[in-house]
């Protein structure tokens, strides 16, 4: 393929942005559209039905106002272990101390911890690894058995009531969706949320759960466990995307590990078809300053030449002190990052042997006829958004603009990379399609006449995953198909 670099739109990054909508970003919407919001999270684990109710029609509506959609995400709390309470709120483990594990509400007195979560009982072996507040502090397992758990502390430090535990050498069975996770996800399909993120993802049956009680809504796997890296291939066949949460995978994992592991799953569900999401302290700083570190620029940077399809604010845009300035310094870094000479130096995936058909033919012919000519836009025609995601898997060097007649179609396709998904009402015939597409580009200023696009479509028109047409064509030129 030619390594040309055509023209870009305006510093409008291919990779995504993914901001969670708090306190901090709740009146200030519109301003997060305009600087380069794609994504709203919406995090569950915090915050009351109605507020959740009010921020999701605050989006759909400065959305509309914009002549443009948005994706939104609800981020499920799912099974998070948690210390119970601490005698006084808060106490020091010191290294050497033997400690008991038990469950209970009761404050822990001292040689006791008390963990708000059953069922590690059976999962805890002599030698296996205990981490409390979040791995701050560490206990390795002595004692499992009839009598009970017990483990001394192997690395110090302070525990508090509802601090997270993980247990990374533990097999822990738990129920997922929780009883919390069901409510919440009635709510997503009440408010015609796009995705759902799945929180403590271990194995693909429980996506399969979530899909059968939500089967309209897609599903994003959060990486976070180590089981969830062993059986990652599973877990892409049944989910949409995954996320890259790199907190919690950080204390499951040795943290020098995390990188490496970021890019070998960005890599494999780059492959499978599926978007990826890298979250969690991507611009941290900027919660309490108007600039990032250098540090964090470098970790937003690397994360787009990973290939991620988005990039992730969390308490930046929810609680932060400067939200929309968070969300234009990201779409900065990203831009800049794509018009890299090492951006489009980058490998990218082949053609898959075992999806060989039309669609997936004619998105990687897009792609090489795209570079070959040095065109800067793909305009595709879709129902389901099937073949839009196959062309942005090859990760052409053009933007892909996604025409879809159904509202979800349209959503759904906001968190994937290098697309541009807008609402475009079927015409009777394929012709018809390609001339109102064509003069809507340059109404709305995305394309010039005289300017050479490609075309990619499905004959009959309206049918779902019967993309069969590529054809390159000039604006303003009368349109001939036979």
């Amino acid at each position: 393929m030619s390594q040309s670099r055509p023209a870009r739109n305006s510093g409008r990054p291919y990779t995504k942005i993914v901001a969670t909508i708090g306190p901090a970003s709740e009146a200030r919407i519109g301003e997060l559209l305009d600087a380069g919001l794609n994504v709203a999270r919406i995090n569950f684990s915090h915050g009351e039905p109605e507020e959740h109710r009010r921020r999701v029609a605050r989006l759909r509506a400065e959305a509309q106002k914009r002549m443009r959609s948005v994706c939104v995400l609800g981020d499920l709390p799912g099974p998070k272990m948690r210390l119970s309470r601490v005698e006084g709120g808060e106490r020091e483990l010191e290294e050497g101390d033997v400690v008991r594990l038990l469950t209970s509400d009761d404050p822990a007195p001292p040689g006791a911890v008390h963990f708000g979560f059953d069922g590690y009982e059976d999962a805890l072996e002599v030698g296996h690894r205990v981490l409390l507040a979040d791995g701050l502090v560490h206990l390795e397992v002595t004692e499992s058995g009839p009598d009970g758990v017990r483990a001394v502390v192997t690395q110090g430090g302070p525990i508090a009531d509802r601090k997270g535990v993980h247990m990374p050498d533990s097999r822990i069975r738990y129920e997922l969706p929780t009883e919390q996770d069901r409510e919440y996800i009635a709510l997503a399909q009440e408010l015609g949320m796009d995705y759902l993120g799945v929180s403590f993802v271990g194995e693909a049956a429980e996506l399969e759960r979530i899909r059968e009680l939500a089967p309209e809504i897609g599903l994003v796997a959060k990486i976070e466990r180590r089981a969830a890296i062993d059986n990652l291939t599973e877990i892409l066949e049944a989910c949409d995307g995954i996320m890259v949460a790199r907190g919690d995978l950080g204390v499951e994992l040795d943290l020098e590990q995390v990188p490496m592991e970021q890019k070998a799953m960005i890599a494999l569900a780059l492959r499978a078809g599926k978007f990826t999401i890298t979250a969690t302290e991507m611009l941290e700083s900027m919660i309490h300053a108007a600039r990032p570190t250098r540090a964090e620029v470098g970790d937003v940077a690397n994360a787009v030449l990973d290939g991620t399809d988005a990039i992730m604010l969390s308490a930046e845009t929810a609680v932060g002190e400067y939200p929309v300035e968070t969300v234009a310094t990201m779409r900065r870094i990203a831009y800049a990052t794509e018009r890299s000479q090492r951006y489009h130096e980058l490998p990218r995936v082949g053609f898959r042997s075992e999806e060989r058909d039309f669609a997936n033919a004619i998105a990687m012919a897009a792609t090489e006829v795209t570079e070959a000519l040095g065109l800067k836009m793909i305009v595709c025609f879709t129902e389901g958004g099937r073949t839009v995601r196959l062309i942005s898997r090859y990760r052409p060097f053009a933007e892909i603009i996604a025409l879809s007649p159904h509202e979800r179609t349209v959503q759904s396709l906001g968190v994937v990379s290098h697309v541009r998904p807008i609402l475009f009402r079927r015409e009777p015939s394929l012709e018809d399609m390609l001339y109102v597409a064509s003069e809507m580009l340059v109404v709305r200023g995305l394309a010039e006449y005289g300017q050479e696009i490609v075309f990619v479509a499905g004959v009959p028109p309206g049918v779902s995953r019967s993309t069969n047409v590529m054809k390159l064509h000039r604006i303003g030129e009368e349109v001939k198909l036979h």
